[in-house]
């Protein structure tokens, strides 16, 4: 009987982890799709970016060239702040930020799980968190 009890709260108590996780996930992350273009992607996560900007609410942009491939990984923030602007350099944690992946300008995928396959499949270092 005491198993069953256990088990069943185990249970439930992973189900609200899960659902506190999804209620957390930023709205213009839960819009990014694979397939997007670059140009849609950035109109999805700009919504409400403070002011003009190329890359509006992406912290830092890498771009890699495998294999005649260009790929892209934008890591979002919430907070519209860059890693390289201004005097002051903003500084955040990476487990804060989400990876969106491109592939020759096209959402592969997007969440550390993925970004992390993704680099180990083509050798590329992955992001300490």
């Amino acid at each position: 009987m005491h198993s069953f009890v256990r088990s069943r709260g185990l249970a439930l108590a992973a189900l609200s982890s899960l659902t506190l996780f999804a209620a957390c996930e930023d709205k213009r992350i839960k819009a990014v799709d694979t397939g997007m273009t670059r140009q849609q992607l950035l109109t999805a996560i700009g919504q409400e970016a403070p002011g003009v900007d190329s890359l509006p609410n992406v912290y830092q942009r890498e771009r890699y060239l495998i294999n005649g491939r260009t790929y892209e990984v934008f890591f979002f923030s919430p907070t519209g702040k860059h890693a390289f602007t201004g005097i002051q350099k903003d500084t955040i944690p990476w487990k804060d930020l989400s990876p969106i992946a491109m592939i020759d300008n096209k959402v592969v995928g997007k969440g550390w799980d993925y970004l992390d396959s993704l680099y180990k499949a083509n050798k590329i270092p992955v992001k300490q968190r």
